[in-house]
This record gives structure tokens, sequence and C-alpha cells, in this order.
């Protein structure tokens, strides 16, 4: 397949362990920029300790103010590898066939879906598209292709970053990631490609009950803030979203929720715990002892009519008799047990550049990972993140409490313990 123009993307990343957050933030962008050659736009993840405010005008000093970013748990990229003393990683994209517009919605968990909506719109709206270079690629397009090749490969495709998971007065507050999603889903339709994840703070805090995180997006800081970016694509790009669990014979039906959505309370008729430790072949004390292990190892999934699974973590309430979800659920939901497959899920992020590089030549591949992987495999980070450097080309990823991702012929959704990936390539939309 013929490659688009030499340098029609340009690529640039930039990284610091630097504890200083102004200093790292320069450092790293510098770099990133030098690299890139200037930026058409820029994504920044940031260690969640160091100081947002002064990390902010660093960025801001060396990119301007188009640029998203968020804190998260861990990142990597195709340079440092997977070094958890990262606490920068900026990567600048530079095409003039990528085209970005941003809108942003401040306190999103009132009224998550109607403030997707509108983040959206002001996204479609604030995107530079450029009519001479776009146009003439969808022209050259109809000429040459098909259009059971074209509807497959749209021309656009949305990032979507907002706040986590958090604990406020050690009381969890969700990051109402299902009806973000869905609001963008519910205003562009199911079939556009939407990548992206939840800001998140240190994995190994959350689970001691103290989690925070923040947000940057066009030379800004928030706290509670949910970002969408429309991008305009010249270019082909691949959308994926992949765990390494198996399906098992155990199912269950959420047969009633609490009015939020997130508790359940009655699971196949029963009482939740009592319920999910029969099906996990264990005494509710022993699940309610260890429910951390089991909650990685063999968690929920939704199923879906096409056989796949959306999985969706659950873990005991407070009152130990109902399960608390991150993600919000329905009523009569078909749920089943998982089973962690080892092979499956060292090897999730690496089948992933080998399905895409058969066909196109790779110019990014931007990652979200679930930080719930990490305690399932010694060191699965390094391991993941090796395999993903000896394919000799650049990627730019984080750790996650919350993945969004969408598929060829699935919509977008919010995920756990998943892989989403956004794989641009190299090759224009005309070949």
């Amino acid at each position: 397949m013929k490659k688009a123009p030499k340098g029609a993307v340009k690529v640039g990343v930039g990284y610091s362990e630097n504890h200083d957050a102004y200093q790292a933030a320069v450092n790293a962008a510098t770099d990133a920029l030098n690299e890139a050659g200037e930026s058409s736009f820029s994504i920044v993840y940031v260690n969640d300790k160091i100081d947002p405010a002064e990390a902010l005008k660093g960025f801001n000093h060396v990119l301007g103010t188009n640029w998203v970013g968020i804190s998260v748990d861990k990142m990597f990229n195709h340079k440092a590898g997977y070094n958890q003393n990262l606490t920068i990683s900026v990567t600048c994209i530079n095409s003039e066939y990528l085209h970005f517009g941003i809108g942003v919605a401040d306190e999103y968990r009132k009224d998550p879906l109607n403030q997707a909506k509108k983040a959206t719109a002001h996204a479609f709206k604030t995107v530079k598209a450029d009519e001479h270079i776009d146009s003439y690629v969808q022209y050259i397009r109809t000429k040459k292709h098909d259009y059971s090749k074209i509807v497959k490969t749209p021309p656009y495709f949305i990032l979507s970053y907002l706040s986590g998971v958090k604990v406020v007065n050690g009381k969890e507050i969700p990051g109402e990631e299902s009806e973000f999603v869905q609001g963008i889903v519910d205003y562009v339709g199911p079939h556009v490609p939407v990548f992206g994840g939840s800001a998140s703070s240190d994995l190994n805090e959350y689970m001691h009950g103290r989690a925070d995180n923040f947000q940057f997006a066009e030379g800004k800081l928030y706290r509670n803030a949910a970002i969408v970016v429309f991008a305009i694509s010249d270019l082909y790009f691949e959308i994926h979203s992949e765990h390494g669990y198996d399906m098992t014979k155990r199912f269950a039906l959420v047969t009633k929720l609490g009015d939020n959505g997130y508790e359940i309370q009655e699971l196949n008729h029963h009482e939740p715990c009592k319920e999910m430790a029969r099906l996990l072949g264990l005494s509710k004390s022993e699940y309610l002892k260890n429910f951390g292990d089991y909650m990685f190892r063999e968690p929920f999934g939704i199923v879906k009519e096409e056989g796949r699974s959306t999985i969706k973590e659950v873990l005991p309430h407070p009152n130990q008799k109902s399960l608390q979800s991150n993600f919000k659920l329905q009523e009569n939901a078909v749920l089943n047990v998982l089973k962690f497959n080892e092979r499956k899920t060292l090897h999730t992020m690496d089948n992933i550049f080998k399905k895409t590089s058969k066909n196109h030549d790779i110019a990014l591949g931007l990652f979200c990972v679930c930080s719930g992987r990490r305690p399932l495999i010694k060191n699965i980070e390094t391991k993941e993140v090796y395999r993903l450097q000896k394919h000799k080309l650049p990627f730019f990823g984080f750790f996650s409490f919350g993945e969004i991702g969408s598929t060829e012929s699935t919509p977008a959704e919010s995920h756990s313990q998943t892989v989403t990936a956004l794989i641009i390539n190299n090759t224009l939309l005309t070949e």
C-alpha cells in the first residue's frame, strides 16, 4: 500500500523523571516539539504526585494552548519503555492531514449525558479543517474506491479524557464514564470511533482508599472535567478494544439495582455478595476477605449479542451485602464470570500492533491500559511494553482506572481490565 507523502505525520515524544513540575514539563515538551518540528496537537500524561499548576505553566510556555492531558497511574512510550519513575510524558503530532477541535465539560458529573453532547458540539465547532486538502481527499476516495471500503474507514475520530474515580472524605465518587461516553454516542451516532480513558492516580493508593486526579485542556487546569477532541483525519487509522479473559458457563442476572445504577442489590434474585461467592465457589467470608484478587482474576463481563464481553468490575459494598460497580449498569443485564488468560493478557498490545502493521505503515499507536491488569502478572508492564518496543514503531500510552474505546463493529463504551488503542497510520485515505 502506498504511503502518504514523506513527512505526512511527524511524531515527537519527550519525557522526564524530574519532580520539579515546571522544569519537567518544559524539558519533556521541548524534546517532543523538537522531534516533531512543530505541533498540530499535543497530548500530555502527568504523575498525580507533582504540582499540576506548575506543570501547566511549563506546558503552556512550550506548547501554547493547543493540547490536552490528564494525570495517570503510570505511563509508557517507545523511547522510555515502561519506567515507573516517569513524572511527565508528552507527544506532539505534526501533520497537515490531521485537524483537531477541543471541547470541555467542567463539573460534568452533574449531568454527564448532556454535558458530553455540549462538549462534543463545541469540539465540532472549533476544529480547523483544511477545506482544500480534506475535500480533495474525499473527492479522490469516491473516484478510486468502492463504497464498501469507504464506509468502513471514516475520515474522523474522537479522543475523550475525563475525571475518573475519586475518593472524597472516604466516599468513592465514580467517574460516570459510561454516561459520558453514551452522551457522545447519542450525539454523533454509533459509528464514530472513540478512544480515550480516565484521569487516574496511583493504583496502590486507590486500593487503600485514596484517589484524586486532574485534567488539562486548552492551557487550563481542571479537577472535575471531561474533555472531547474531535479529529478530522485524511489518514487511515484503526481502533481496538481487547482484553485477556475467556468467557465461562457461569452467568448472573442483575435482578435489582439501586437508584443510581451502581449498586447491585439483587443478583439472580439473591443477596449479591452471597451469590458472587457461590459463583466463585467460595464462602461469603472467603470472598469478602480476598475480593481484590477475584475482582481482577474473575471479573464480571456484560455479554454482548455478538458473543463478546465488556468487563465491568464489581466489589463488595460497605454494607457487605450489595455489590458496587464503578460503571453504571442496567437491570436485567446478563453478566458472565470471566476467567483470566495469562497468555492473552501478556500479548494484548503486541497483537494489536501485529494486526495493524500487516496492512499499514504505523505513524503512532495511542494506548490506554487498565491499571487493574498490573497486579495479575508480575512485571507485566515491563513485559508488555518490551514486546511493543520490538516493533520499532512509535507508541504513547498510559495506565488508567477506566478505558474508552470502540471496535470496527461496536460503538464506543467504557471498559475495565481492557486495552483500548488508536493506531494512526502514515497512509492517505486515497490509497
